[in-house]
């Protein structure tokens, strides 16, 4: 993998951001109210996911899991730990990160597992040894793909590698043609050999277990990847302004799609398909928004404002790009 070494100012400060994101920087996150009834706020989200039947939207926190669905927000009963490389399949969830305070679990966690709400957490590998920002698993395969920043007692040295048996055995890559530094990290739903990986550079793909990845979109810094059920791969990129992008696996044709406006600076920083439906997609912002789309973008309807979660939703389609 080639290091960055030269940029414009403004890219250097958005990658900057970006690569705060993936080290997961703290944040502390208060719970608040609002006149609909309990609602949540967090001051980061730590990655985005929808359960199996495409009913709930799962976003990890600083403090637990948040759960998003037609009668709007809660916060998951279960332990709040701080989950980081998050990445939702079907049956539950991978992640890493570290426990809650007065939790019997080891810190940092390693790698684990657990139902989709968080009410079971079961260690697989690295457990008290490691905390993973920038991981991933297949929806459907369950294959993981991780960042290693350094040599542990499984994985001598740094880079990425994958395990399709859930952590018990490690494989690395050689990301091969992977340029610039990585930010993002996603996994296809079923086929465990296709990794897609974010840089500064682009959105770049591989289909040989990360063995070797050609670049699918270029031109600027990609901060966010997810792959559709439909053999697309969406990507959120920032070059002065925030974009969403469709990519189709097939042709390897690129759609831009339409936004609303977001703030000087702010970028995406996750993107979640609905299994169930590929025309819901939503992506979280680097401020703390939150937007869900029903129709493929067409429009957009807010479901959490700068960290706070939107308690009713009464309409789809509520705020126009």
């Amino acid at each position: 993998m080639n290091a960055f070494f030269k940029t414009k100012k403004s890219r250097m400060m958005v990658t900057a951001a970006i690569l705060l994101i993936i080290a997961g920087a703290a944040a502390l996150i208060a719970a608040g109210r609002n006149e609909e009834g309990s609602s949540v706020r967090f001051d980061h989200i730590h990655g985005l996911g929808f359960t199996n039947d495409g009913k709930n939207v799962i976003v990890p926190a600083h403090d637990g899991l948040r759960i998003f669905n037609e009668e709007g927000w809660q916060k998951s009963p279960h332990d709040s730990h701080d989950y980081m490389g998050f990445s939702i399949t079907d049956n539950g969830f991978y992640s890493s990160g570290h426990p809650s305070p007065g939790s019997d679990l080891k810190d940092p966690m390693g790698i684990v597992k657990s139902d989709p709400f968080g009410a079971e957490i079961e260690p697989l590998a690295l457990y008290g040894e490691v905390d993973f920002h920038g991981m991933a698993a297949g929806y459907h395969s369950k294959a993981i793909y991780l960042f290693n920043p350094a040599p542990n007692s499984i994985m001598e040295n740094a880079g990425l590698y994958f395990s399709t048996d859930e952590a018990a055995t490690w494989t690395q890559s050689k990301a091969a043609n992977l340029m610039g530094q990585a930010s993002s990290i996603a996994v296809h739903p079923d086929h465990a050999h296709s990794v897609a990986a974010g840089t500064d550079q682009g959105a770049f793909l591989s289909t040989d277990h990360g063995e070797n990845f050609k670049p699918v979109l270029s031109g600027a810094a990609v901060s966010a990847l997810t792959f559709s059920f439909n053999d697309t791969l969406w990507a959120g990129s920032m070059d002065g302004t925030a974009s969403l992008t469709m990519v189709d696996l097939t042709s390897f044709d690129t759609a831009t799609i339409d936004i609303p406006s977001l703030n000087e600076g702010e970028f995406i920083t996750f993107i979640a398909a609905n299994p169930k439906d590929n025309q819901t997609i939503a992506f979280s912002t680097s401020e703390n928004n939150i937007l869900l789309s029903y129709d493929a973008g067409e429009n957009w309807t807010v479901i959490a404002d700068e960290g706070k979660g939107i308690q009713k939703v009464s309409n789809r389609g509520k705020r126009q790009n």
